[in-house]
């Protein structure tokens, strides 16, 4: 599953109680979620100049500093910019919803709201995040393991895998050199489906591409395979494998 840290900044603790009750009571198979709490706006910027959030869920009327300042500084922030803030308000006058929008609000929240409400913004967003990686990541990973792959060919699938668990939920690294058939066998693949990896492997039989995505690597005049079984041809595994096929042409030159 992939972790999501939201933040719910509220003067008052029942309602951001609720907001996460209905969270922990709602089904959502792709991501784990951490909640981070709030009661006044100077306590919402610590949380969110300490943490990695992901979604600010804010209060207008926030004690110290209002939610309509707490969203101009997290906007003015060149690394804290791209946070995704709903604000919830029991003022939605046009003048209150356009302030929103033009300090870049995702959306306003009239109160009292309904929890699923709340649920359901944030499953979208989160969405829509999921879709696209950090490019910036991405370009770090792909430095990272190149340089990695040079002193210890071996450590690389380890940070393949806690890079892939981080993002995605439709692959599993099957194989690299060296692999053992019990190994596969204790991931729970079957007899035919090992003999054909290895056949695979030993040069003697073609893999089928649409079944299995394989990355060919020359490390010091030896290849290694890195060999994914694609689960869901989703839009995100496809940038995946297109981001993996560009680190392994940038090692093989």
């Amino acid at each position: 599953m992939v972790v999501k840290n939201i933040l719910i900044a509220d003067e008052n603790e029942f309602i951001r109680k609720a907001i996460i009750e209905r969270f922990e009571n709602s089904f959502d198979s792709l991501h784990h979620f951490i909640f981070f709490e709030a009661a006044d706006g100077e306590e919402a910027l610590n949380k969110i100049g300490e943490n990695n959030i992901h979604i600010a869920i804010l209060d207008i009327s926030l004690p110290k500093i209002n939610g309509f300042e707490v969203l101009r500084t997290i906007k003015k922030s060149p690394v804290k910019a791209h946070i995704p803030v709903i604000l919830l308000s029991s003022n939605i006058h046009r003048a209150t919803r356009a302030k929103a929008y033009e300090l870049g609000a995702v959306g306003i929240v009239p109160k009292p709201f309904s929890t699923a409400e709340i649920f359901h913004i944030v499953k979208s967003l989160l969405y829509t995040q999921d879709e696209y990686l950090h490019i910036h990541e991405v370009k770090h990973l792909i430095s990272f393991l190149s340089e990695m792959a040079k002193e210890n060919i071996l450590v690389v699938p380890k940070i393949v895998d806690e890079f892939l668990s981080e993002y995605f939920t439709s692959y599993h690294l099957l194989a690299l050199n060296g692999t053992t058939k019990e190994v596969l066998y204790n991931r729970g693949f079957g007899d035919d489906e090992v003999k054909k990896i290895f056949s695979y492997l030993e040069g003697k039989h073609k893999i089928n591409l649409n079944v299995y995505s394989v990355i060919t690597i020359d490390i010091k005049e030896e290849i290694y395979y890195f060999i994914f079984k694609v689960f869901s041809d989703n839009k995100r595994f496809i940038l995946l494998k297109e981001v993996l096929k560009l680190w392994s042409e940038l090692n093989g030159r």
